[in-house]
C-alpha cells in the first residue's frame, strides 16, 4: 500500500443507474470504444471506476456507477461531461486484474484498512492506467482524512 495526494484530478465520464456487476463491465467497454474511437486510448490512459452509492443502503435500481478517462491536459473528449474528482490523500492498494483478485479486496477491504483514518464521505476509487492493466494489475485508491483530522 502507498499513499497519493489527489489534486486537481477531473476526468470526462459516462454514468450508469442500476445493480452493481455486469453492466459496469459493460460501461467500462463503452467508454474504452468511445475513446477509441476519438484516439484518445493509449499506454497513457488511466481510467477510473467510482461506485458512488452503498449497496447496502442504496436500492439496486438506483446504484450509480461513473466510469471516465483522467484528463491529463486542457483537451476534453467531445460530448462527455467533466467532473472533478474529490482532492485528498487515499490509500492505493494494488491488486490482481482479475475477478478473483478484485473480490479479495473487496471481501478483505476492513482488514486491509485497518488503522488507517478513513474518509467515508468519498468513495472508493478503482483505477485502470493502461500501464498497470498491461501486467494484469489494478488498483483500488481508498479515501482518507487529512492529515489536521487523523485523531480519533
Amino acid at each position: 500500500m502507498t499513499i497519493e495526494t489527489f489534486e486537481g484530478v477531473r476526468i470526462a465520464y459516462l454514468r450508469r443507474t442500476g445493480r452493481y456487476g455486469a453492466g459496469n463491465r459493460q460501461l467500462m467497454e463503452a467508454l474504452k470504444s468511445r475513446l477509441r474511437a476519438m484516439e484518445l486510448f493509449d499506454a497513457d490512459t488511466a481510467i477510473l471506476g467510482i461506485a458512488l452509492d452503498d449497496p447496502a443502503r442504496t436500492p439496486a435500481d438506483l446504484q450509480r456507477y461513473d466510469v471516465g478517462v483522467v484528463l491529463t491536459g486542457p483537451a476534453e473528449p467531445h460530448g462527455l461531461p467533466v467532473r472533478a474528482i474529490d482532492d485528498g490523500r487515499y490509500a492505493v492498494f494494488e491488486v490482481s486484474h482479475t475477478e478473483e483478485g478484485i473480490l479479495h479486496f473487496w471481501r478483505n477491504i476492513q482488514e486491509l484498512t485497518a488503522g488507517l483514518p478513513l474518509d467515508p464521505t468519498r468513495p472508493v476509487l478503482e483505477r485502470y492506467a493502461a500501464q498497470k492493466v498491461s501486467a494484469h494489475r489494478c488498483e483500488f485508491c481508498v479515501p482518507l482524512r487529512d492529515r489536521g483530522t487523523d485523531t480519533p
